[in-house]
């Protein structure tokens, strides 16, 4: 009589390394960085730039207006908060044209990217 247990076994070993394959897989999967994605259609994409773009610069120029009006001087925090309002917008396109809207796990990529290329050498 031969012994069923052996084909059992490697029944088995494979379905283990099987799963353990899936699990690797689901765990890649789950570890890559997620970026936010740009809107469908090309109209969305130009409202988005361009409220990003006005925004930046109404706010920074309102707060800079409000600084004005509290310390007394003269257009100082307005002019530099218009530019530090248009430099935050055109970040703000950047981040969105390049799909990096600082979205979960923003940083750890450039962590881990730095880190991988030490193992390298």
């Amino acid at each position: 009589m031969e012994d069923p247990k052996p084909q059992r076994s490697s029944d088995r070993l494979q379905d283990i390394e099987r799963r353990i394959s899936n699990m690797q897989d689901a765990k890649q999967a789950d570890d890559a960085p997620r970026h936010n994605g740009l809107p469908a259609g090309m109209g969305a994409i130009l409202g988005r730039v361009a409220t990003e773009m006005v925004a930046g610069v109404l706010v920074g120029a309102f707060i800079g207006w409000v600084l004005d009006r509290w310390l007394e001087t003269s257009p100082l925090f307005l002019v530099l908060m218009f530019f530090l309002g248009a430099a935050a917008g055109m970040l703000n396109v950047w981040r969105i044209v390049s799909g990096r809207g600082l979205a979960t796990g923003y940083f750890d990529e450039h962590r881990r990217d730095a880190g991988d290329s030490g193992k390298d050498e």
